[in-house]
């Protein structure tokens, strides 16, 4: 049984914040008026005795609750201490959602199944009472960007943002919502500028987004026969975002991307089919950088046609490439040191890592809030179950047994004023389990992060966006969630179906090989190999298949969309180990270890391993100029450079396929510059001139 400790804990005296923060956490939720600071710090041990370090320890500790999900409230008093806090009971807990046993496993089976690059998915699951899933593998991945998740936290609460777009220009917006297409998310905001529908590209955002209060947002949006249609608001084509009218462009694109080019952009695009396999396309096009990306995304392999002005424009932009005197954007010193404080973050790191969505507190603040986010959800599990051995506690909520049982005896020192026994917690551990006597609404589900929120909410609709899904307990269950969250309109998604899905996954699910004509974007070649399935997954909008591949001699990771025919395997010839070795197939950065030579076990990798360095990578150091900003968020980078003002200024990655890196570096122009290896500094001028003799 616990025993009451000292209270209130001297100032001088060192208190874990977490107990602190637990102790907060009970006292504003056991109060019945709202409690001014000196009240906090004298109900409370571990606030400093001076009053401007207890204030800015109470401010540090209220955001973090509120991060949490935590309602405290602020209440204006009279006096001198002119505001007093408590948390409200009613906003504390979630409304029950009276999920039936098929749409707990449903919800539970579609987070579980979505990799989102953290663990918000897994904390969600533990509020909303999840049991016993077991192993889960993803079948998706889809990492979200701090931006988004303040984004879907301003549609949700119907709040105003603030952040800036693209070159520095600043938006005040009225999120509408999110919505997922090419790859991208999209946001749909009401401008209060321009007092006009805006369509904005997530990853284009540039720094922080400032949210407003909530409901800030209520009144200055069109409502009726003026309201905005969000899906409608959203692009037709990934080079169809800007505000401006579309001009008509004609494509020529060879036979060798002319089958997948078809399929991704549409039959209906397709206005000529030459003898020579090739086609013409054409799109409406109002944003020319998206398609210019485009375009240099399939190197020689496409060229414009018409209108001649943007030809000639893209013509003097490849031209630029091959005069290496000229200036670009992308110059910096040549001892490779930018200019002021530099700073270098390793791909570990969350700057570093793509799509990595960073904390904004310090390192001590997030740890605390993990701590405290797991304690919560351990003491409301322990408040429905009463007792249960340590062991499976420890295994539900990922944690060793040694710190399981620390954290559950710091909980058993938390309560509220005077400390004694009776004001405690009331948890007893033993060597083997634990009991805890706790008020039954502590087991209630507690309102989710914004991050949790949206974990839920796009694991769920992704799910139910593949294509052949037909899950009506999702779905009933998803819309429970929904009327509970508030979060109907925060998210949409599409996900596309590439022509050869429905055969790959058909494949998967029999266990039957495969042979495919394949166009490899590493290596842009066109190759036959036999496949044994493994799995078929979905990853930041694209599907991919791993599978033994016979060729390679090894696992390999195929993007599905550049699979050009699909065929019952030759049931000769073939066998793991047989045939030549071959560089991994994904999008080109990097890839798995090459063939051994010795067969192994087909396995499936990891989502989060879209990309892993193989012995014949080449490290390369890329100087970025201010409009190549987004490479980190898209390309799997080893170390990331800035200068003293936040700039990204250079980028390290491995580089298997050398097609890929030359597309990467068409698409950025004079914003970027290879600094080494000294054999690589030419690869763009050379990629430019192979591109340009198409247009003579």
């Amino acid at each position: 049984m616990a025993t009451a400790p000292p209270a209130p804990t001297p100032s001088n005296t060192k208190l874990d914040r977490l107990e602190r923060v637990t102790d907060l956490v009970l006292v504003l939720l056991e109060t019945q008026q709202p409690l001014t600071l000196d009240a906090i710090a004298h109900q409370v041990p571990g606030y400093p005795a001076e009053h401007a370090a207890r204030r800015q320890a109470f401010e540090r500790d209220k955001r973090l609750l509120r991060d949490e999900g935590i309602p405290v409230l602020t209440e204006r008093l009279p006096g001198n201490e002119q505001y007093g806090y408590r948390i409200d009971r009613d906003q504390f807990y979630l409304p029950d959602l009276a999920l039936e046993p098929d749409e707990q496993v449903a919800l539970h089976l579609a987070v579980a199944g979505v990799h989102l690059g953290d663990p918000s998915g897994r904390d969600a699951l533990l509020k909303l009472g999840a049991t016993g899933l077991g192993d889960v593998r993803p079948i998706a991945s889809m990492v979200p960007t701090p931006a988004l998740i303040d984004l879907f936290e301003a549609v949700r609460t119907k709040a105003t943002a603030a952040f800036s777009y693209r070159t520095g220009r600043d938006r005040r917006v009225a999120p509408l919502g999110l919505w997922f297409r090419f790859g991208h998310w999209y946001l749909v905001a009401w401008d209060l500028d321009s007092s006009a529908v805006r369509t904005f590209r997530v990853d284009r955002i540039e720094g922080d987004v400032t949210r407003g209060e909530a409901a800030s947002a209520e009144g200055v949006v069109p409502e009726g026969e003026g309201a905005v249609d969000v899906e409608a608001a959203l692009p037709d084509e990934p080079w169809d975002t800007e505000a401006a009218n579309p001009v008509e462009m004609r494509i020529l694109v060879d036979a060798l991307e002319a089958r997948r080019v078809a399929d991704q952009v549409g039959e209906d695009k397709v206005m000529v089919r030459h003898e020579d396999g090739s086609i013409e396309l054409v799109v409406a096009v109002s944003s020319f950088a998206s398609i210019r990306s485009w375009v240099l995304g399939l190197a020689d392999h496409a060229s414009v046609l018409e209108p001649e002005a943007f030809r000639d424009e893209l013509v003097a932009w490849l031209t630029a490439l091959t005069e290496p005197e000229t200036a670009t954007e992308a110059e910096a010193p040549t001892d490779g040191r930018s200019d002021g404080a530099e700073k270098v973050v390793t791909a570990a790191s969350d700057e570093g890592r793509t799509g990595a969505a960073g904390s904004p507190r310090s390192a001590p603040g997030a740890e605390t809030s993990r701590r405290l986010r797991r304690l919560l959800a351990v003491i409301g599990w322990l408040a429905q179950v009463g007792e249960a051995p340590i062991a499976e506690v420890s295994k539900r909520f990922g944690m060793s047994e040694q710190e399981l049982v620390a954290e559950l005896e710091l909980a058993a020192c938390c309560g509220t004023p005077p400390y004694t026994p009776d004001t405690l917690m009331e948890i007893e551990v033993s060597e083997t389990s634990v009991r805890a006597f706790l008020p039954k609404e502590y087991g209630r589900p507690r309102p989710l992060t914004p991050a949790e929120g949206f974990a839920v909410a796009a694991s769920a609709r992704l799910l139910l966006a593949v294509p052949g899904s037909d899950d009506d307990a999702l779905a009933r269950a998803l819309a429970k969630l929904d009327a509970a969250l508030g979060s109907h309109a925060a998210v949409g998604l599409d996900v596309d179906a590439p022509g050869f899905l429905g055969a790959v996954r058909e494949a998967t699910e029999a266990g039957r090989s495969v042979e495919i004509d394949y166009l490899s974007g590493s290596r842009d070649e066109l190759t036959t190999r036999v496949v044994d399935p493994v799995q078929v997954m979905t990853i930041d909008g694209h599907w991919y298949l791993d599978g033994w591949c016979h060729r390679a001699g090894d696992m390999r990771r195929f993007r599905v969309d550049r699979i050009i025919a699909v065929r019952d395997a030759p049931t000769t010839g073939s066998g793991p180990g047989s045939g030549s070795s071959d560089e991994v197939e994904s999008s080109g950065a990097s890839g798995a270890s090459g063939a051994t030579g010795v067969p192994r076990e087909p396995r499936a990798r990891p989502l989060e391993e879209m990309f892993v360095p193989g012995p014949g990578a080449v490290e390369v150091h890329v100087r970025l100029g201010p409009s190549a900003q987004w490479v980190p968020e898209s390309v799997p980078v080893r170390t990331v450079t800035r200068d003293g003002d936040g700039r990204i200024t250079d980028v390290v990655l491995d580089v298997a396929g050398m097609a890929w890196f030359e597309r990467l570096l068409l698409q950025l122009g004079p914003a970027a510059r290879v600094v080494r290896p000294a054999e690589l500094t030419g690869l763009a001028a050379d990629a430019a001139r192979r591109v340009l003799a198409r247009y003579q």
